[in-house]
């Protein structure tokens, strides 16, 4: 019988001290259990307060061992996978709160020189197959610092990629390689800022591949331009897109007819890459959906290792490249939607920053149980849950389920969509199939009643 997958963060296997790790495991659970991260908010006295407080300015509580604890947990869910990577960059702001925080804390400027903040790179796991989120396999935060040198001073298209911002792109790749390698594939999936040639260095035939938003109109083989090479092909299939409506763009649903291309290039290796390992050229597949009949409608343009010479594989790099609303999700729920922590009253910036980690960890599992509602595919319980956490669930699940059949959980136990149905219930979701499905506020706010909950039972079960 195969030992359970710990679901949970080994934090004292990290920090090489019991104390620091217990504590870590306690706000990780405060944060999910308070929906909020302010410790203000969702420490139980003051005394927990301060001890959480004393956590975060405690330099062995570092940013780097709490990325390693969140990411290690995903190795066991590798093998014989075919895994997405998924990369993105976001940032945060913390400019309203530039009097309270204190000055070279963690924070500096981002994408404007006027915004007080940091960003955050990482890469989300993903099932390529089922389309399950396992968790991350990379997580940094930086700062730029606020009297750095502009670009033009350190004459920065001259440095090494290894000196530059984008390297995170490389560096993300390469350590989702190492902990992934029991995966029977890894493609790493980002948008249109990690189209840099020097990526196309991590690939391993039939191991690793690339699936990335193209940026550049990158000059290829026949003395040819991608763009211009493109729009000399005929359109090679059709089909219909469900576009969701966006209230905030004023926007509504509709069906959009698309057109699809597709085609093997060889990419030349352009002046700007000074990597002379790369090779001068890159074969790749590039594929070309562009809405038709609209002049401002969706065109993605894509680059990818994967072989494509048939509509098929052609709608399954679409598809990959659409599972980047995953980790945006995540995005949403650290900021607006769900954890707030632009609103963080910490007044150092490395206790932000670590405390954004934390709440990335109680971000994924509420976004699992977003996808688990929808799922087909029944995620297993034993990625998302423990042993003892499935136990309080059974204990929980007969007294939310109603006496009609309509209130009968639908899904089959012992799966993260029975789990789901559950906690939602929690949160104050109804259980009728003709509802709307369980967002993620219903879902937060479920799963602090369920660890509540959990907390006493923990308790009953070691008193008894």
């Amino acid at each position: 019988m195969e030992e359970p997958i710990n679901t949970n963060p080994d934090f004292e296997g990290v920090f090489g001290d019991k104390r620091i790790g217990k504590r870590a495991t306690q706000v990780l659970r405060r944060l999910t259990t308070g929906r909020s991260s302010s410790l203000r908010e969702i420490t139980a006295n003051e005394s927990e307060q301060r001890s959480f407080y004393r956590l975060f300015n405690n330099e062995s509580f570092s940013e780097s061992g709490i990325a390693k604890s969140i990411i290690e947990r995903c190795r066991a869910l590798s093998p014989g996978r075919h895994l997405l990577c998924i990369q993105d960059t976001t940032e945060f702001n913390f400019s309203s709160k530039q009097g309270r925080i204190k000055p070279q804390s963690g924070l500096g400027t981002t994408s404007r020189d006027d915004i007080l903040g940091f960003m955050l790179h990482s890469s989300l796991v993903v099932d390529a197959e089922s389309s399950h989120a396992l968790g991350y396999s990379y997580i940094k935060a930086w700062e730029r610092p606020i009297d750095a040198p502009g670009k033009r001073e350190r004459d920065y298209q001259q440095l090494p990629i290894e000196e530059k911002e984008s390297y995170k792109w490389i560096a993300a790749a390469n350590q989702s390689k190492e902990l992934l390698n029991q995966a029977n594939s890894i493609t790493i999936v980002a948008d249109r800022e990690s189209d840099i040639y020097d990526l196309f260095g991590v690939v391993e035939k039939d191991k690793v591949h690339l699936l990335l938003r193209s940026n550049h109109d990158r000059q290829i083989s026949g003395k040819q331009k991608l763009s211009t090479r493109l729009s000399a092909m005929p359109v090679m299939h059709h089909y219909d897109l469900a576009v969701a409506g966006d209230v905030r763009k004023n926007a509504a649903k509709r069906i959009a007819q698309m057109g699809l291309k597709w085609a093997k290039v060889e990419l030349l290796k352009p002046n700007s890459c000074r990597n002379e390992q790369l090779l001068n050229v890159q074969d790749a597949y590039v594929v070309e959906t562009i809405e038709q009949n609209r002049k401002k409608g969706i065109h993605w343009r894509i680059l990818t290792t994967h072989e494509v010479t048939t509509a098929e594989q052609a709608l399954q790099i679409i598809c990959w490249y659409k599972e980047r609303w995953h980790i945006e999700q995540i995005h949403r729920l650290l900021k607006t939607d769900g954890f707030k922590i632009e609103r963080s009253q910490l007044e150092q910036g490395w206790a932000i920053r670590k405390l954004t980690l934390l709440a990335m960890m109680a971000s994924l599992r509420v976004m699992q149980m977003m996808l688990a509602y929808s799922d087909d595919n029944e995620q297993a319980i034993d990625e998302v849950f423990d042993q003892q956490e499935q136990s309080c669930l059974k204990m929980i699940a007969k007294k939310m389920e109603g006496v009609t059949e309509k209130l009968k959980n639908p899904a089959k136990v012992n799966t993260l969509k029975w789990a789901t149905w559950i906690i939602a219930r929690m949160g104050g979701w109804k259980g009728y199939a003709s509802q709307r499905k369980p967002g993620p506020i219903v879902l937060q706010k479920g799963l602090a009643k369920f660890y509540n909950v959990y907390e006493g039972w923990l308790l009953y079960q070691n008193y008894n």
